[in-house]
């Protein structure tokens, strides 16, 4: 199943659960809201964070949980976002136990800062057993090679 929203869009393998979404409205501080992509090998429940909190604490050890979060222009190509791609190879190196947003106990996550099309981007994802990290990258490399980003359209709200 292809799933398109808010210029991302994504193959969603089977046995994987995702969702694009958006936060509606106006943030504190005068900026727009930018999207969300989740996808998981487990049931996503509806309340849960932009980096998989309420999420990555109901994972299993063969599980995988990826997120790509867009951020503001005010972003792109800056130090952290750095011009670049969306990774379509995931060193299974690069995924780190102390990595965690918040440590849970075997699981480990990979994070990539970058700016593609002129849109500034985090890929985060957590694999669900450290030990087995190279099998776990390789099934979230699956999903990952499905993502298409299209550039920003002026006249689009995301």
């Amino acid at each position: 199943m292809k799933l398109d929203a808010h210029g991302l869009e994504f193959d969603l393998p089977a046995g994987w659960e995702g969702r694009i979404t958006k936060r509606e409205g106006i943030e504190p501080d005068g900026a727009t809201t930018t999207p969300v992509l989740h996808a998981a090998t487990f049931p996503l429940p509806e309340d849960r964070g932009d980096y998989g909190s309420k999420a990555v604490e109901a994972m299993g050890r063969d599980d995988v949980f990826v997120a790509l979060l867009e951020f503001g222009e005010e972003a792109v190509n800056s130090a952290l976002f750095a011009p670049g791609r969306l990774p379509r190879t995931l060193d299974p190196e690069g995924f780190r136990n102390d990595g965690m947003q918040r440590w849970i106990p075997g699981q480990a996550a990979y994070q990539k800062f970058f700016t593609q099309d002129d849109r500034a981007f985090v890929l985060y994802i957590v694999i669900g057993n450290y030990a087995n990290r190279i099998e776990l990258a390789r099934k979230a490399e699956a999903l990952v090679a499905t993502i298409q980003v299209q550039p920003p359209d002026p006249r689009a709200k995301w």
